[in-house]
């Protein structure tokens, strides 16, 4: 028992020394893990963890604020019928990241650049043979408009997403992404916290 209390003491004693180079020095990764003799890779996970926890604990300070005050309104949008081609295309037109897809004007499902090229890859299709009603990412996570920034937050660590659609009475009104979510961090107690959450949600999603 002694010598589970010293291991569990000593890892506390780790990370409590990663949080403090993290918040105080310009350190990188590599040469924080090489201080506290630790696998990179663990090193990284629990800055993430730290990212995370400090990021939702900012983002609660915000937590009456409705998400609508800052979703994005002007949202790609395309019916299950249209193809990875349409997607693809209005994509470009409107310099989006995404596509929210849309089945008898209710949201459905949502497809990403990334998605239409793994699916190109998979299926080893033309774009225009791809149909959005079978590559579409189901199930949709929504929000209403007066969801708070903190819950979106908090949803959307929890299940790694960095894109959430925003819907009232079944219509698409909107669309809040991390980066959406980031700027409200941009004046905070530590600096480059924005770029650091958007990089700890990407790597949860990744592995």
């Amino acid at each position: 028992m002694a010598k589970t209390d010293k291991i569990s003491s000593e890892t506390q004693r780790k990370v409590d020394f990663i949080d403090s180079l993290y918040l105080y020095s310009d350190l990188s990764v590599e040469r924080i893990a090489k201080a506290v003799k630790m696998n990179v890779k663990e090193v990284q996970q629990i800055i993430d963890n730290l990212i995370k926890k400090d990021a939702l604990e900012i983002m609660h300070e915000q937590a009456n604020m409705p998400v609508e005050r800052i979703m994005k309104k002007d949202v790609a949008s395309l019916d299950c019928s249209k193809t990875a081609l349409d997607a693809a295309n209005l994509m470009i037109e409107k310099g989006a990241g995404c596509v929210v897809i849309t089945s008898q004007g209710r949201p459905f499902g949502m497809i990403t650049e990334r998605d239409i090229l793994c699916e190109m890859t998979v299926f080893d299709k033309r774009l225009a043979q791809l149909s959005l009603e079978i590559i579409a990412s189901r199930p949709l996570i929504c929000v209403p408009p007066v969801e708070t920034v903190s819950n979106v937050a908090d949803l959307m660590m929890k299940n790694s997403i960095r894109r959430v659609p925003v819907v009232e009475d079944s219509k698409l009104v909107g669309i809040v992404v991390v980066k959406d979510l980031a700027m409200l961090l941009s004046s905070t107690r530590r600096p480059g916290l924005a770029k650091a959450i958007l990089g700890a949600i990407s790597r949860s999603r990744n592995g």
